[in-house]
């Protein structure tokens, strides 16, 4: 039998419990992507996001796509502005850009898909 030098509080110590076949989740990556067009509804609303000629989302699947931390978006006007999701005081959800040093809109200045 051999015997081990173990603390007196060894079996006090909590081992994390086994993840159950299947279940353990590789974690993923967020992937940090600009924004460079919009395309927008005949009311001015944004309603796709994108760089025209290599990819594009609804705006819903935007949002998701945030709020679901799978990618983080933003624009460069002049310099970095995050992507942010805000929602209405009715509910709607929006995209929105942090702060920065200009006073216009940053996703509404962006050119056409």
């Amino acid at each position: 039998m051999i015997q081990q030098n173990l603390p007196a509080n060894a079996c006090d110590t909590a081992l994390p419990a086994p993840h159950p076949r299947g279940t353990r989740r590789k974690q993923q990556r967020m992937v940090d992507v600009e924004i460079k067009n919009v395309r927008k509804d005949r009311h001015g609303d944004i309603t796709d996001v994108g760089v025209k000629g290599r990819w594009e989302r609804t705006l819903a699947v935007a949002i998701s796509l945030i709020e679901n931390r799978t990618n983080s978006f933003y624009v460069m006007c002049p310099q970095r502005a995050d992507v942010q999701v805000r929602q209405t005081p009715t509910g709607r959800k929006y995209l929105k850009t942090t702060a920065d040093t200009t006073t216009k809109n940053n996703l509404d200045e962006l050119p056409p898909l």
